[in-house]
């Protein structure tokens, strides 16, 4: 029998081997001619000598193994974690010249520097996010909303390709994509049909159920694997590309096909080369990530509302399907828009089954003329929306009938109208059914009033009792209108209430949000609270008012302006008020004597600090902040590397000032009362 002492030198020179080959399998040169990979059988052998050895001396086993079995009853559900920095989605592209243009617009925000940028091949799987505090893998979440996802931390631990103890105690949050090699997809997939159970539809679907398995045990089984694409806290480096090395010098994951590049033109040749070969990987890819490399840089650009600037995926030509279509189902929204969508005979298009495509308006089903019956050609937008691109024509019956526009809201038969100038048919009728329920749903959603104890399926049941005509009406719900309602006992009506009596108090921008304003998003209902501070004063604005506000154009001045010319959304507001709803005021300093009373000020530039708090301060200061420099503005506030603005604001003579001049110009005002 070997000693204490050579057992455990072997069960560690086991797991460093297989660790290596774990690593040298997924993120470098997996060929039997690779010094740092091995077959399979001898890999096998090494597991099955491992796991012996760690049966036989418990005490030896490692807290990093990689035949860690993670123990314990299986989950009967996954706790939601937040994420403390959002996982956001990407913007896309669909073709080299729109990547060009958005190399062009880069440059523009960076006052025409040329970045470098990292280009990494976009794997078609699960985004994750693995947390490791003082070095160890401590939790896995998945994206979900972006804002808020699963924790999923046995799931994610049986991925054999990730580290669970990191070289050192640091804290470290990464972020990647977890996968299902085609190899191991294809093994699956045999082995369910030997059990008469149904395959996997693509690799992409299989590793999604495969995170969410209730038993760990079973997912390990489906030998998931994950690259690891960012750093999201924790950044040693001042570079994108400083830190995929840090992370691969840490053995983690990272795609071995992933470049740094110095100009657009050797991107555009690396994704012409992707989209030639991605067959030749031993995975699924859907498309190209561009990121600029330099974070001073991407600190720079910043965010949209949705997605980072400073990063894009140039999506591959998508693939296409043709089937027939064979009748239009329209859907009413919370605005009463009337969308058409086709149904159409089932077809394969990217390993799923479509039945549906959306056709967004009546003006798009007439540029087809399209009829009942046509033979139509589909692609997936993005890979994931489907829509009808192409008819053909030379198919279609003398007797098929062509689609018009609705009489009526299939709803609740109201006549249905086109307003002058707008492309969308819709339902002029404020008590409409449908309208009244996403109504409701948008109030109570997550982005808005984040009520989460109330779904589609209550909401249903309350206006089919007369419970509810209006988002105002859940503030007058009590617990016997809603214990007598279907799956409703008396402790899913006490979180029902409890959760709308929590909703009472919240944030002006996320009531503005709630109210379903057209053409006014979370991002936009934001600025409008920063910018009034109060509801009042945000209903009693005029078109040009609102105009002036940052990022508000003509067209959304005026759908706010007539929202609140409505009697039935003042009295809504007005009802919601009385129910006990308070939005939050924005505190706004009402100023006597401020050098940015009335001025307005353009930002531009790198600043120390974020550009909303620079903002608020100087809306608070009496300034109108905008977006753009023209022979109005007062003040251009300008930070590092600031570009085309300062040299037209140059151009116009605009006074120009630093952080130092506006802080200093900030502590002249002389504030009177706090409202």
């Amino acid at each position: 029998m070997p000693s204490g002492t050579t057992t455990q030198a072997r069960i560690l020179e086991l797991c460093a081997l297989i660790h290596q080959y774990n690593y040298s399998y997924y993120c470098g040169n997996n060929s039997a001619e690779s010094e740092n990979s091995c077959n399979d059988e001898t890999y096998d052998a090494l597991v099955l000598e491992l796991k012996e050895l760690e049966n036989q001396y418990h005490e030896l086993k490692t807290a990093d193994s990689p035949t860690l079995e993670i123990k314990g009853e299986p989950h009967a559900v996954f706790p939601s974690r937040k994420h403390l920095i959002p996982m956001l989605s990407l913007g896309n592209v669909y073709s080299l010249d729109e990547l060009k243009s958005w190399d062009t617009g880069v440059k523009k925000l960076l006052g025409g520097q040329s970045p470098e940028y990292v280009c990494e091949l976009k794997i078609d799987g699960v985004a994750v996010s693995a947390i490791y505090r003082n070095g160890s893998l401590s939790a896995g979440v998945t994206r979900g909303d972006g804002s808020e996802g699963e924790e999923i931390t046995p799931n994610v631990k049986t991925i054999s390709s990730l580290p669970l103890q990191l070289q050192d105690e640091r804290d470290l949050e990464v972020r990647g994509e977890v996968y299902l090699p085609r190899k191991i997809f294809d093994s699956l997939n045999q082995q369910r049909l030997k059990s008469a159970e149904p395959p996997f539809k693509n690799p992409r679907n299989a590793a999604a159920g495969s995170l969410r398995l209730l038993d760990s045990t079973e997912t390990r089984r489906r030998r998931l694997a994950v690259f690891i694409y960012t750093i999201a806290e924790g950044l040693p480096h001042e570079t994108h590309a400083g830190n995929l090395d840090f992370l691969r010098q840490h053995e983690f994951p990272v795609n071995p096909e992933t470049k740094l590049v110095g100009s657009i033109e050797e991107v555009l040749e690396f994704c012409r080369y992707w989209e030639e070969h991605k067959e030749e990987l031993p995975y699924d890819i859907d498309g190209i990530v561009l990121k600029v490399n330099s974070l001073k840089q991407q600190r720079q650009l910043g965010f949209t509302a949705k997605s980072p600037r400073w990063a894009t995926a140039f999506k591959f030509t998508a693939e296409q399907a043709t089937t027939v279509l064979r009748e239009i189902e329209v859907g009413v929204g919370r605005t009463g828009i009337l969308t058409p969508v086709a149904i159409l005979d089932p077809v394969e298009l990217n390993n799923t089954t479509v039945s549906r495509a959306t056709l967004h308006n009546y003006d798009q089903v007439a540029r087809f003329n399209l009829h009942l019956g046509d033979h139509v050609t589909l692609e997936k937008g993005g890979e994931i929306i489907p829509k009808i691109v192409a008819v053909d024509s030379t198919l279609r019956s003398a007797a098929a009938q062509i689609i018009e526009p609705p009489l009526g809201c299939p709803s609740c038969g109201t006549l249905a109208i086109r307003p002058e100038g707008e492309v969308e048919w819709r339902c002029p009728n404020p008590e409409c059914p449908t309208q009244q329920k996403e109504q409701i749903l948008h109030f109570v959603s997550r982005r808005a009033m984040d009520i989460d104890t109330i779904g589609p399926a209550l909401i249903e049941q309350l206006l089919s009792k007369k419970l509810l005509k209006n988002a105002a009406d859940l503030y007058l719900l009590r617990h016997e209108d809603l214990s007598g309602l279907e799956r409703m006992g008396d402790k899913s009506a006490e979180n029902v209430l409890a959760g709308i009596e929590k909703s009472k108090q919240c944030e002006l921008g996320q009531f503005v949000h709630a109210l379903g304003i057209a053409n006014v998003g979370e991002k936009t209902a934001r600025i409008l609270a920063l910018h009034f501070g109060t509801l009042d004063r945000l209903m009693s604005s005029t078109p040009e008012e609102l105009e002036k506000v940052e990022e508000i154009g003509p067209i959304i001045a005026e759908s706010i302006f007539d929202f609140f010319q409505h009697a039935e959304q003042r009295q809504l507001i007005a009802d919601f008020l009385e129910r006990g709803v308070v939005p939050a005021e924005e505190k706004i300093l009402e100023i006597t004597d401020s050098p940015f009373s009335g001025k307005i000020v353009v930002l531009t530039g790198t600043l120390s600090e974020p550009r909303d708090v620079w903002k608020k301060r100087l809306i608070q200061a009496g300034a109108n902040v905008t977006g753009s420099v023209s022979k109005k503005t007062d003040f251009l506030l300008a930070g590092e590397n600031a570009g085309s603005k300062l040299e037209k604001a140059e151009k116009l003579e605009v006074s120009v000032i630093d952080e130092a001049t506006a802080l200093e110009l900030l502590a002249q005002i002389s504030a009177s009362t706090i409202v």
